[in-house]
Order: C-alpha cells, then structure tokens, then sequence
C-alpha cells in the first residue's frame, strides 16, 4: 500500500473555514470518486498556538500501489471536475504532493481525537531509509495513543521526506507533548537526519469512497 500526502495553501480570500468546509462538504465527494483510492482522509488544522505550516489542506490517500495513482490522477473526472474545482478554493501556485510508505503504526478504523503532524524534508545526503529507522523506533511519541510514521519512496521526488502522525485524545494533549522532555528526546533522535520541520494538529475528516459512477 502507498500513502500519498498532498499539501495546498487557501486561496486567497478564503478564511480558514471557509476553506476547510469547501474542501470537506464540496472537494472531497468529488475526489473520493476516483479509481483505485483505498482510503481518503482529510487532515483539517485546528486552531491552536503553532505557527502556520505553509498548508491550509493535508490530504492523505492510499492506492494500492504508484500506479493506482497514476490512474486517479490522469482520469478524465480529475482532469475535468477535479481540478475545475481545485482552482475555485485552491493557491495552485504553492504546495505539493509526497508518495511514501508507512513504516510505523496502522490507521485506525475510526479517527478519534486529533493528530499531531510533523512533516520534515531530510538533511542533504539522507537517505530515507536513515528517517526510516529512527522514525520506526520504539518509545517515540510520548504519551500518544499511537505512532505513524511514512517515509517519501525513494524513487521518487516529493515536496517533503516524511511524515510523523501523532495520536491524542484532544488538541491540548497535543500541545502539551510538544513543550515535553518527550518530544525533545524525539527530536534530537533526528538530529542531522532532518533539515526542517513543520507541525499541525488536525482533526481528520474520513471521505466515502463509492465506486466511480461518471
């Protein structure tokens, strides 16, 4: 299975909301329709004291494997619907896409809580499968319910190297591993393996996927 972690500034104009409640009520049934999605989640940031992360939208999507999102992506409803409505709420001028692979932790059925998300791009000369091994570590995470962790496929560019997920029962839990000796440990454990991070905490929004019917 492969994850696909997409990144996308508001358009201006856009409040946060106003962006947040296109993207669930109107973008995602017009995404979760596309061929070969497994699963299709919405990582929507909640307000709290962070800095913003250069992202107002996290999508997160499994397929099978890279070419079942070749064919998502290149289908004609993408093409016409999909990216018809990406430039009504969407700055198509910033953000990206990451394909990677899960190497810690599982999804769970039912997303409850929030994640604390730490997207970070590897010092120059690491290879991925360096973030690969210390994110796969036990113990990291704290007091998190639970652990994920995806790294970029190596055989691919991406605008980013990894992604950490982070479990909490609510956002100040969240907020409280941040500032802890926890999260120190955590971070110096990447210590020259990461140039560059940024933090979200989200609240996910899981997307239908009925089959494709245009």
């Amino acid at each position: 299975m492969i994850t696909r972690f997409g990144f996308a500034p508001r358009k201006a104009g856009f409040t946060v909301a106003q962006f947040q409640d296109h993207w669930r009520d109107r973008h995602g049934p017009v995404i979760g329709v596309l061929p070969g999605l497994r699963r299709y989640w919405q990582n929507h940031a909640v307000d709290v004291p962070l800095p913003w992360p250069g992202f107002d939208a996290c999508s997160e999507m499994d397929a099978d494997d890279v070419a079942g999102f070749d064919t998502a992506f290149s289908h004609p409803h993408y093409l016409g619907a999909g990216q018809a409505d990406e430039r009504r709420f969407v700055d198509r001028s910033g953000g990206g896409a990451v394909l990677t692979a899960r190497v810690a932790g599982s999804s769970p059925e039912v997303p409850a809580g929030v994640r604390l998300l730490t997207v970070m791009r590897a010092a120059p000369g690491v290879a991925t499968g360096d973030l690969a091994t210390a994110l796969a570590t036990p113990g990291r995470g704290g007091a998190a319910t639970a652990v994920e962790a995806f790294v970029r496929l190596p055989e691919l560019p991406g605008i980013v190297d990894a992604v950490e997920a982070l479990w909490f029962p609510d956002t100040d839990a969240a907020l409280a591993h941040v500032g802890s000796g926890e999260a120190q440990v955590d971070r110096r454990a990447l210590s020259g393996l990461v140039a560059a991070t940024e933090r979200v905490v989200a609240a996910v929004h899981v997307v239908a996927l009925p089959q494709l019917r245009v």
